[in-house]
């Protein structure tokens, strides 16, 4: 990054951050919802939500990684320790590469257990009873806590710029206020 790097990142970062947010706390509370129902007709509908989100989320999160690297972005936020700086470049590409992961294992869990034919196909066809005898399965629910902790460690780094390094970090990922706005 040059001396001439912005403050703070481009709109469309902005909003594909807040929406990869968004997206990932919809998908979160359904998918550990989801997961204490029988697989029956009655999730169904749950199930097309889940699958539906995942491929957008995949979709912005492979969208956000390339535009990581073609739009400017301010210089990385210090946190005044070089060890802490490495973490923090680590846990954001941490980030991109375990919900990419989580994408992938959903994809290929609903390819084994030939989920696709029946939510979106209309197949008739009932679900497997059991969805944990497919490894894809398996490494989803793996995957998920994982990405919850990188997500708390994120979380709790922004707020301890915000808060304790008082550098107003936030400010970054969030739309720049016109002049005159209150």
């Amino acid at each position: 990054m040059t001396k001439n790097a912005p403050t703070r990142y481009h709109i469309l970062q902005v909003t594909f951050h807040w929406l990869t947010v968004v997206l990932l706390f919809a998908m979160f509370l359904l998918g550990t919802y989801m997961s204490r129902l029988p697989n029956d007709t009655g999730k169904i509908a749950l199930l097309t939500a889940h699958i539906t989100l995942g491929y957008i989320t995949l979709i912005v999160i492979i969208t956000r990684f390339i535009t990581r690297f073609r739009l400017p972005r301010p210089v990385h936020a210090t946190a005044g320790n070089a060890f802490l700086d490495w973490i923090g470049k680590v846990v954001h590409y941490l980030l991109y590469t375990i919900v990419f992961l989580m994408a992938v294992s959903g994809i290929s869990l609903s390819l084994q257990a030939g989920l696709l034919p029946i939510i979106f196909g209309g197949s008739g066809a009932a679900l497997l009873v059991d969805f944990y005898t497919f490894n894809a399965r398996m490494l989803h629910g793996v995957i998920a806590p994982v990405l919850a902790l990188l997500v708390v460690l994120h979380v709790e780094a922004a707020l301890y710029h915000q808060f304790v390094l008082k550098d107003n970090l936030l400010s970054r990922m969030w739309y720049e206020k016109k002049t005159g706005d209150q």
